[in-house]
């Protein structure tokens, strides 16, 4: 009994050591590869000629590969350690499943192929649902079935319909008419870091974690996938959620307008001098003012002496991290009316660290890297608070 017990110790250290791993390197990846996104978006706005062009548009790709595994190895670990929380939102079907659809438009016509979205809704459109893990899903089939496809069409089919038991079914598929899967390797696909065809896997890029991480989702979700395929005739990925009507009602539909705040003073908290220049030349149109410093600590000081309209922190910061840093500037502010917006900057903004950063009471989270027209929409979601 002892040897076992010592045993399944060893296991579980282990298993742990991976999670760790994995999260890790998640971690690691995403941190530079914001200086790689936020130089191509600083690039993309300079004049260039067409070949420099094809190749910003092959580094852009690369990043997003880069990107996507990132993700994936964070995901993975995240669940295989028990730490996935599922956030429900309300939103609508039909507008979420568009846009989904429609980040993937630009990759599908490179490649000549046709992108598709047919939906029937039966039902009221609007359900509660965690919309974050259910686009990974849905992005994640489609980036598989773009990846496994020559030519012809991908059909994205959503439908949202109640059983007979009054319950609501959200059917999602995706159907593409690539080069097929054998029947003996429909179980093997959903393992991590497995394909049906290694090889032909290897060819086209894939990672072996995107179904792996998709199954996964959706046995957390409490539903289930399978897929139906032939080789040479291409796949259909079928998922079927059990969803809640939305508790809020719907929305009027607002255009979004980007209303810029004047004279705005931005501390930036950013230990690492790259992502703080990426920071920089990401705003360097905008004609804010920015003040950054090196960690936790300045970041305190810094707002004891000056008036600034809106913090943002990097989290891992050494002296003082970015949380202690957020707390101890709550703090300094006591019940203010109009408490500055501190903005957390960080790589890993899954929900157990969003939990971390509403108890220091953060105003929202920029997840690194970040994209231009995300920084900007961020900063115009919050009003001037000085001046």
């Amino acid at each position: 009994m002892a040897a076992l017990t010592a045993k399944i110790k060893r296991l579980e250290e282990t298993i742990a050591l991976k999670d760790r791993f994995l999260a890790t390197v998640s971690h690691e990846i995403r941190s530079p590869m914001n200086g790689v996104f936020g130089m191509a978006d600083a690039l993309s706005r300079t004049e260039l000629d067409g070949k420099q062009r094809r190749y910003l548009s092959v580094l852009r790709d690369s990043c997003d590969i880069m990107l996507s595994l990132a993700n994936q190895l964070l995901e993975k670990g995240k669940m295989e350690a028990g730490q996935t929380t599922l956030v429900p939102v309300d939103f609508d079907v039909g507008d979420f499943a568009s846009s989904v659809v429609e980040t993937f438009s630009g990759q599908a016509a490179n490649s000549g192929l046709l992108l598709e979205l047919d939906t029937k809704i039966l039902i009221d459109s609007r359900i509660r649902f965690d919309k974050q893990r259910l686009s990974q899903v849905l992005s994640n089939l489609i980036s598989n079935a773009l990846r496994y496809t020559d030519h012809g069409r991908i059909v994205v089919r959503i439908i949202l319909q109640l059983d007979s038991d009054g319950q609501r079914h959200m059917i999602l598929s995706v159907e593409d008419s690539g080069i097929g899967i054998r029947h003996n390797k429909h179980g093997k696909i959903f393992e991590a870091f497995a394909s049906a065809d290694p090889a032909e896997s290897a060819r086209r890029g894939g990672t072996g974690l995107g179904l792996s991480v998709v199954k996964d989702l959706v046995s957390l979700m409490g539903g289930t996938i399978r897929v139906d395929s032939t080789p040479g005739l291409g796949s259909t990925f079928t998922v079927d959620l059990v969803v809640e009507a939305a508790q809020s009602p719907k929305e009027p539909i607002i255009i979004p307008r980007r209303n810029m705040p004047k004279n705005l003073h931005i501390l930036l908290a950013e230990d690492n001098d790259s992502n703080a220049f990426v920071f920089e030349v990401l705003l360097e149109d905008a004609s804010i003012r920015i003040t950054r410093v090196r960690n936790g600590e300045e970041a305190v000081i810094a707002f004891s002496k000056g008036n600034y309209d809106i913090i943002f922190m990097d989290i891992q910061m050494p002296v003082l991290n970015g949380i202690e840093a957020a707390t101890a500037i709550r703090a300094a502010e006591g019940a203010a009316e109009l408490p500055v917006p501190i903005i957390a900057l960080s790589a890993d903004i899954v929900a157990s660290q969003c939990n971390e950063y509403k108890a220091a009471r953060f105003s929202d989270a920029l997840a690194k890297p970040m994209r231009q027209k995300e920084l900007l929409d961020k900063i115009a979601g919050f009003n001037k608070v000085s001046g």
